[in-house]
């Protein structure tokens, strides 16, 4: 259990915390790390993988305005010859590379800065409460409040008067009118074969006696939002995590999948992708389930908490159930009837059939409980991979089947477009009013959502609290900042994606950054993925907070870097799952995502409690608390700080890195790759460059304690110049026409990745073209690659001598 600290701080407290920084105890026991790699690595093992052929009250607005097998790449001996020859060339290639990156890696290395709070920045340390953000978090979980339900709407305009009432008073609510779907009837049931195998299955979750929001009778029941509706009837077959490679090796053993139902575990892949890779492989129907190895407690004993499912754990129990969206999360995000423009009332629509984000199967969630028997009537029918396809049970043996008897799926659901609910609020920059500053998290939930989103809801609201105490003390943001609690963002992003297409023009030209949180709180460990111009202030703010966990006086910063193992802490890649995905993949608006992570097992059931998080997830709240300090923390350093906190030079670095590991070779296909690393050499010149000036800026600023009205004329217009340029570098890597196939997705470095979701693919056109092997599609990725460096590159050039080397 963590230490009770208090949860409002004196100004003692505050200068011990500031003396504490880059201090951590050597007797203090570094926190287990969960999972064995690290998500921004997974893109980088793939291609390697690939090189050597192995293998989530309506007012105006703020802003003005074919089935068969789906073939895996082959070993051709084209391919093969490729191969080798890119092992020789690489070492011709990424040498010159090496050099130069290693010869000025110097530059881009830091320490953190030894920066003291501003008045502004002890405010936000001083006033946030545990008492207060566990009155939220309980207003929010007092119900369901699916997106478009009428608990949504209640809890969007709560949270609107709740933004009023804490001083934030040019706040509304802007309503979108996407394609929802919820459940009218649900059955699975084995109907035919061996008399013992049949049954029919509760799809219903257990009643938690200490629990008293299972009882709740106007629970959401299971399914999957945006599933096809539609019944289906055939064997059912076991596909492991219900990945692409799962199905192809299937298929290569001879597994007949025509006609049948795939049953999946969670785990590997978004789930809408596993139920795309069923379709592709000619499934009729989808099955997803939670087993006891993945988010249950088996293998769990070295875990904080007890190996246990809930209540006496934290870990899904036999009867949870995992609800979700389906819709294929790397093809679009949002409104998947309005792809590309604003699910206004009176949008022009597609019809579902001409989407390419949602299933044409019927697909249902499932508990382990109701899994159980399907498993049983595939037992000791077709193989069994002994490579990570067995699950936790001892019951059975995991065997592909098909089964001997017939299953009957129906998905019964009800399409409908209906009105959802963003609550936006706005503070006026007073000295760079036309630059913005957002922060958002969403507000809808699968039932309950004590930790997705809620914990997120209800830190949200104690930093809209915690600025209104600055307002009323006479703080005025340097730029404009953005608040807005998003909905349906469960459906697919849904109420960001409408928001950001609605304003994007304006969001273009003038949003330097978004701060997302989701799941704030699950545990004591802290999480992030970010644009890697942002990591330098995540290192800085959080060696500001103290972790409430810690008996050394560690801040969140030493026992983040505890759990990476790592010199410093590990900040991911941006994939997709939450609401960041829109500004960074469709906008190019630099963004992060943040949380406390820890023993979650109750993830979209009716077990995301406020008991569950008062039990397990954080029962004093102060690592709430603590994550209200480091988001106030980081908007402050955004709305405040005179030259943006954002370093183009690490970005740099970092896509330098992971161009070293593409599988790719400059003699095979006579020297295409030159002007890919001409820009990337281009953009490490450039911003090298930038970062210099950007140092001297921040040194004649005496370190932002002038105000703009006695700064010299031309450092004022440096100081402009410096944030309009790093406030679009991230557009730079924006291609207007977008991705092949996935035209939504514009950003050319970062993607979700096509057949997981939720990670990263890096350099995503290239990758995907160097994986089809087609040497037009790779030419044409490689100039459009190297095209969207040399404009990245090409923002932080403008306005500078070309001299300063």
């Amino acid at each position: 259990m963590p230490q009770d600290y208090s949860s409002t701080k004196t100004d003692s407290d505050i200068e011990q915390n500031q003396q504490q920084e880059g201090s951590s105890s050597s007797s203090s026991s570094p926190k287990k790390a969960k999972g064995n790699v690290p998500s921004f690595l997974e893109p980088a093992l793939t291609w390697a993988s690939q090189a050597i052929g192995t293998s989530k009250g309506e007012y105006a607005p703020l802003i003005n305005r074919g089935k068969g097998t789906l073939e895996l790449p082959r070993q051709t001996k084209r391919k093969i010859i490729v191969t080798v020859a890119a092992i020789v060339s690489a070492i011709v290639i990424f040498g010159g590379v090496v050099v130069w990156t290693i010869a000025n890696s110097s530059e881009s290395e830091h320490k953190v800065p030894r920066r003291k709070l501003t008045d502004p920045e002890k405010v936000i340390i001083q006033v946030p409460s545990a008492d207060l953000l566990r009155e939220y978090l309980q207003t929010y979980t007092s119900e369901s409040h699916l997106a478009g339900s009428d608990g949504d709407k209640r809890q969007a305009e709560w949270t609107r008067d709740k933004f009023i009432e804490f001083g934030i008073e040019n706040t509304m609510i802007e309503t979108y009118y996407p394609l929802l779907n919820t459940p009218i009837d649900r059955q699975l049931a084995i109907v035919s074969g061996p008399e013992e195998f049949q049954y029919k299955a509760s799809l219903t979750e257990d009643v938690v006696e200490e629990d008293e929001t299972s009882y709740d009778p106007n629970t959401v029941p299971t399914f999957h939002g945006y599933s096809k509706n539609g019944t289906a009837l055939g064997p059912v077959v076991y596909a492991n995590y219900g990945r692409v490679e799962d199905f192809q090796y299937l298929a290569n053993q001879g597994i007949q999948l025509n006609g049948t139902i795939a049953l999946m575990r969670y785990g590997g892949a978004f789930r809408g992708l596993k139920i795309r890779a069923a379709e592709q492989f000619g499934c009729i129907g989808a099955l997803i389930y939670s087993d006891p190895i993945d988010d249950g407690p088996i293998g769990k004993e070295n875990h904080d908490n007890p190996a246990k499912a809930y209540p006496e754990g934290p870990w899904r129990s036999p009867s949870s159930v995992q609800r979700g969206s389906v819709q294929y999360a790397s093809m679009l995000t949002g409104d998947p009837l309005t792809p590309g423009w604003a699910a206004t009332e009176n949008a022009t629509r597609l019809n579902r059939d001409e989407s390419t984000g949602l299933p044409q199967i019927p697909s249902l969630p499932l508990s382990y409980r109701d899994a159980l028997p399907l498993l049983r009537a595939t037992e000791n029918l077709g193989v069994r991979n002994d490579q990570d396809w067995a699950g936790g049970s001892e019951e059975v043996s995991y065997f592909s089947g098909p089964s001997e008897g017939n299953v009957y799926l129906a998905n019964i659901v009800d399409d409908h477009i209906g009105p959802i609910w963003n609550v936006v609020g706005r503070i006026e920059g007073d000295e760079e009013p036309d630059h913005a500053i957002i922060i958002g998290n969403h507000r809808d939930a699968w039932v309950y959502g004590a930790v997705d989103p809620s914990s997120g809801s209800a830190a949200l609201l104690e930093l809209v609290r915690t600025l209104g105490v600055l307002l009323k003390q006479g703080w005025k943001p340097r730029r404009t900042l953005i608040i807005v609690s998003f909905d349906a963002e469960e459906y697919g992003m849904v109420g960001s994606t409408e928001w950001v297409e609605d304003h994007r023009d304006w969001l273009s030209e003038h949003a330097s950054v978004y701060l997302n949180v989701d799941m704030g709180v699950a545990g004591p460990n802290f999480m992030a993925n970010a644009c890697p111009s942002l990591r330098r202030v995540l290192y800085e703010v959080t060696h500001k907070v103290s972790d409430p966990g810690s008996k050394n006086n560690e801040t969140i910063y030493d026992t983040w870097k505890q759990l990476s193992n790592e010199e410093t802490p590990i900040v991911g890649q941006l994939g997709s799952g939450s609401d960041f995905v829109s500004f960074i993949s469709h906008v190019g608006i630099t963004s992060v995502d943040f949380a406390f992570t820890g023993d979650y097992g109750v993830y979209h059931s009716n077990y995301d409690s406020f008991h569950w998080m008062e039990k397990f997830g954080d029962p004093t709240f102060e690592y709430h608390s603590a994550l209200v300090k480091i988001w106030g923390l980081l908007t402050l350093r955004f709305t405040d700080d005179p030259v943006l906190p954002l370093y183009p030079g690490d970005y740099s670095k970092e896509i330098q890195e992971y161009a070293k590991k593409l599988p790719i070779s400059d003699i095979t296909l006579g020297g295409p790759y030159k002007e890919f690393f001409k820009s990337l050499k281009k953009l490490a010149k450039t911003t090298r460059r930038f970062e210099r000036r950007r140092e001297r800026l921040v040194e004649e600023l005496n370190n932002g304690t002038l105000t703009d009205k006695d700064l010299p004329s031309v450092i004022y217009k440096r100081m402009k110049v410096a944030n309009e340029r790093l406030t679009h570098f991230e557009r730079g890597f924006i291609d207007p026409e977008g991705l092949k196939d996935r035209s939504w997705f514009k950003h050319i470095l970062y993607a979700p990745h096509m057949w997981t979701g939720y990670h990263s693919q890096v350099f995503p056109a290239l990758s995907e073209a160097l994986e089809s092997g087609d040497t037009e599609e790779i030419q044409y990725a490689i100039n459009q690659t190297a095209s969207r460096i040399r404009a990245a590159s090409k923002y932080l050039k403008e306005d500078y001598d070309e001299d300063d080397d």
